[in-house]
């Protein structure tokens, strides 16, 4: 065999990257049965076993962990060609959907290194809660969407795991009050269950007493007063206090990241979530550990 099969490798990417053959197929739009197929005719045909399948979960082998890097570097050199041989005509805006408490977090990188890289796509940014964002990537009103994943129905592609970190303003000590007063963000974040199931398991009495959509909101009501909030680990303000178990309070579960991608992405798509991948994608190692 001295040629790699691009379906193949096309093939292998979606379901290294989605961890699922069904979600592969959903984004290369194909039969969850052809893209098993491929694969399978791929590693009878290299006589290698690239994936461990679990009945769940699809895991990359250290030999298919080895080729992933690989493959990412092809598929990146081929979507670099195709850029150069269509610049000017291919449709360069691409809408990109995520909390907004995520901003802090990529769009640094976004700004700084994404845009300078590709002067031809032009971004269009929008924040709502996951559970959305995962609707409006499925009904194409979004082409990508970075989202927290639930935990009951995992979709997407991990691309990093994110502490959630209790906090307040400076020279506050909400966390000693008999009954904590909680600036949170409203139902339908995923992070919310958590949150109070910890405080519950740990007996604690809690009252939201502030409840907002955008993070502006969070943050003005946590500067006002003796008012406790979690965030991302990155969107916590460099002057606020940082607290913990140390101060009476529960250690949360991290946050895990993922990326949503519509079926067969356009080639701008592709290049924003290569870049995503290549800046905040934890190992195999990494994850499989947690």
């Amino acid at each position: 065999m001295r040629n790699l099969d691009s379906d193949a490798l096309a093939a292998f990417l979606a379901v290294a990257e989605t961890g699922s053959f069904t979600a592969a197929a959903e984004r290369l739009g194909r039969t969850q049965a052809a893209v098993s197929m491929a694969v399978a005719k791929w590693e009878e045909r290299l006589d290698l076993r690239l994936f461990e399948r679990a009945h769940r979960r699809v895991s990359l082998t250290p030999t298919g962990q080895r080729l992933l890097g690989y493959a990412r570097r092809i598929r990146a050199i081929e979507d670099e060609a195709l850029a150069m041989l269509l610049e000017g005509r291919n449709e360069s805006r691409v809408r990109l959907g995520m909390p907004d408490d995520y901003l802090t977090l990529f769009g640094t990188a976004l700004l700084d290194r994404f845009v300078p890289r590709h002067p031809n796509v032009s971004l269009d940014l929008r924040h709502d809660f996951s559970h959305r964002l995962e609707q409006m990537v499925e009904s194409r009103d979004l082409d990508v969407a970075i989202v927290t994943q639930s935990v009951s129905e995992p979709k997407g592609e991990i691309i990093r795991e994110e502490r959630q970190v209790w906090c307040c303003g400076p020279n506050r000590s909400p966390e000693t009050a008999t009954n904590l007063h909680l600036a949170l963000f409203p139902d339908g974040c995923r992070a919310r269950p958590q949150i109070l199931a910890a405080l519950d398991q740990q007996a604690r009495n809690w009252r939201i007493v502030y409840s907002s959509s955008d993070i502006a909101g969070i943050r003005l009501a946590v500067a006002s007063g003796d008012v406790l909030t979690v965030l991302p680990e990155s969107a916590v303000p460099v002057d606020w206090r940082r607290l913990g178990e140390g101060d009476g309070l529960p250690t949360l579960p991290l946050l895990r990241l993922a990326m949503i991608l519509p079926m067969q992405p356009r080639l701008p798509v592709r290049q924003l979530a290569s870049f995503l991948r290549s800046e905040f994608q934890l190992t195999a190692e990494r994850l499989q550990a947690s």
